[in-house]
């Protein structure tokens, strides 16, 4: 067994020379589920508090609750200052680089007392239960159980190793895919066929943001970062063997079903 301390320490020795806290981010409401999906949104969440939780600390180590008592390395923080905002304190913290290499990737267990959501480092030995590989995304869930944001996509994507399961799966099928945009509700339907399948045309999304999709580029062009809207889906899996007419004949048949012609985002 290793502790997080032990890992730390082999990289660095400033968490053993200055006061430190950790912190475990976890909460069951809505909102929470969808603030941990964006990295800049969990940071803003992180900084404002109701109480002077991290007093005393010239650094906080973050880990983000998984489930049971699983938690997962999120970053260290240096405090640089304390204020107000929204009549909550609220700090001035700063990513460093300290085990930069095992963020979102080293899953810890947090013991017994989970509501005690911060705790001082020195004072803990939390167990190291598992190393990721770097740019794993987590375990494929089936073809049809998933829902991808854009961030996710392009880790998947630029992480084949670290996602054999992903790859494997979505390279051997045809397939009839929904891209949602979440700030409109417009939604794209499009067919994968051909060499490598799903995966390939994901591909295209990944490095391109819109795939050459009209709609998508201008939707791409009228802001930065407008890509983070997008959600990725399968709705329905088809064999390999299937001809590229047919695949296309069942697309169509979809955006017919989701109207997404008429009121959605393809043209044709």
């Amino acid at each position: 067994m290793i502790t997080f301390q032990e890992l730390v320490s082999l990289k660095t020795d400033i968490l053993n020379t200055s006061k430190v806290k950790l912190v475990r981010h976890k909460d069951s409401r809505i909102e929470y589920k969808e603030v941990i999906k964006d990295k800049d949104e969990l940071l803003e969440y992180q900084r404002e508090q109701k109480r002077d939780i991290f007093k005393g600390a010239d650094y906080i180590v973050s880990f983000i609750g998984q489930e049971s008592t699983k938690s997962l390395f999120f970053g260290v923080f240096k405090v640089n200052g304390i204020g107000t905002k929204n009549s909550k304190f609220y700090y001035d913290l700063e990513e460093v680089k300290i085990c930069s290499e095992f963020k979102e990737r080293v899953i810890i267990d947090w013991g017994n007392n989970t509501r005690v959501w911060c705790q001082w480092y020195e004072k803990q030995d939390k167990e190291v239960l598992e190393i990721l590989p770097k740019g794993y995304l987590g375990e494929f869930k089936g073809l049809t159980n998933f829902i991808l944001e854009f961030d996710e996509l392009k880790k998947m994507i630029e992480n084949p190793d670290a996602n054999r399961d992903w790859k494997n799966n979505l390279s051997s099928i045809n397939g009839i895919y929904m891209i949602l945009d979440k700030k409109t509700g417009n939604q794209y339907i499009g067919s994968a066929y051909g060499k490598m399948g799903i995966w390939q045309r994901w591909n295209d999304y990944a490095k391109t943001k819109h795939g050459g999709n009209k709609t998508l580029i201008e939707l791409c062009n009228s802001s930065d970062n407008y890509q983070k809207n997008f959600q990725y889906t399968i709705l329905q899996s088809l064999p390999s063997n299937l001809s590229n007419k047919d695949v296309i004949k069942i697309e169509n048949l979809y955006k017919e079903k989701f109207g997404t012609k008429a009121h959605g985002l393809n043209e044709n």
